[in-house]
């Protein structure tokens, strides 16, 4: 019998369970994934370089959360590339036009070596809790005195009590591919339908290059194409200041369905969309690399198909609860009051869920 289930291994999980590991309760994490971090996805290009395909920024001094945890973890942090001229290509055959850009990443940070080294430190720092990889969460049901989680392990069912289960997910993906027993409360079930999952839609590519041609060239690295039909809508620098690789990434225009039905062809629509936007320097990536989160079967359910056009209001009053009198919680990004959908988010809702552990019926 497990005292807390935390299940899924994103920042808000693995957050909570540094939080609660005192070694006086007996605690477990699992996710369906056989990474942990979540929406967290930091890979190598061939060029040794760290590159973010999942969450990319943080700004201090909107989001002290997340800063104080990167110092806690002596995570460095540095402003996000922006000198030079940013470009705007209005139409697929107009030629970009240069100009300067102060707000896009006004405060905007990223972390030495991505973002995913907060999730390694968090895993290092829980070495003494178990961590689950592989854990698909099927089922919960209230046994009165404690839960019980059905858990998809290698094709077969394994089942797992605990006097308290956290969801770290989100809402979405909770209603979506979850069975309660009893079911949730309706209003409940219909604002998880209808929350967002944050990038759920949305696919991000990082490309490196042999050296940063923008930069002798006067740009920024930053481009926008605002026309429909757009391979990438917009495009970062991306290259680590440090050790002065090369990188761009960008946001993918099209939509998830097009993405689909192109899949064999986006590398070299994204090489051609590059060469468009900064000419021939462009045309010789030394590695590209496409990550499409609509494609993720742990993060995203048909619902989020479409991704929302503006950051959506998060963290709805029905998500703050807890169920089956103080034994089921909700967290993850989307419940959180403030910065939702951010990596601050998930860092709220963690430490909502905590305070809530330690004082139940509060």
């Amino acid at each position: 019998m497990l005292d807390i289930a935390i299940i899924g291994a994103g920042l808000s999980g693995l957050y909570l369970a540094e939080c609660l590991a005192d070694g006086h309760r007996n605690i477990a994490v699992f996710d369906a994934r056989d990474r942990y971090g979540g929406r967290i996805l930091t890979v190598r290009l061939a060029n040794g370089s760290a590159a973010d395909l999942g969450p990319t920024w943080v700004w201090p001094e909107q989001q002290p959360r997340i800063a104080k945890l990167c110092r806690r973890l002596n995570l460095a942090l540095f402003r996000q590339a922006d000198t030079g001229l940013s470009l705007y290509k209005a139409t697929s055959l107009a030629e970009p036009v240069g100009y300067v850009d102060k707000q896009t990443h006004a405060g905007a940070y990223r972390i030495q070596g991505g973002c995913g080294c907060i999730a390694d430190a968090l895993a290092r720092n829980l070495s003494n809790t178990p961590l689950h990889l592989g854990w698909c969460l099927d089922r919960v049901a209230d046994c009165g005195t404690y839960v019980e989680l059905a858990f998809l392990v290698n094709g077969s069912l394994r089942l797992v009590k605990a006097k308290q289960a956290v969801l770290s997910m989100p809402p979405r993906l909770i209603a979506a591919r979850i069975r309660f027993e009893p079911a949730l409360p309706a209003k409940l079930a219909e604002t998880c339908h209808a929350t967002a999952t944050w990038m759920a839609g949305h696919a991000k590519a990082a490309i490196a290059y042999p050296d940063a041609f923008w930069q002798r060239q006067g740009w920024s690295g930053n481009a926008l194409a605002a026309y429909p039909g757009a391979i990438l809508s917009e495009i970062y620098d991306a290259g680590d200041p440090q050790s002065g690789s090369a990188v761009l990434f960008g946001f993918f225009g099209i939509p998830a369905q097009l993405r689909e039905q192109y899949r064999q062809q986006l590398p070299e629509l994204v090489t051609n969309h590059l060469v468009s936007v900064f000419g021939q320097s462009a045309a010789m990536p030394a590695d590209l690399q496409i990550q499409d989160w609509s494609r993720e079967p742990f993060t995203t359910t048909d619902a989020d198909s479409v991704p929302p056009i503006t950051h959506p209001i998060y963290g709805h009053r029905w998500l703050q609860l807890d169920l089956w009198n103080d034994k089921l919680y909700f967290s993850g990004s989307e419940t959180a009051v403030d910065q939702g959908g951010y990596l601050e988010g998930a860092l709220v809702a963690a430490e909502r869920v905590y305070a809530a552990l330690n004082n139940p019926g509060t």
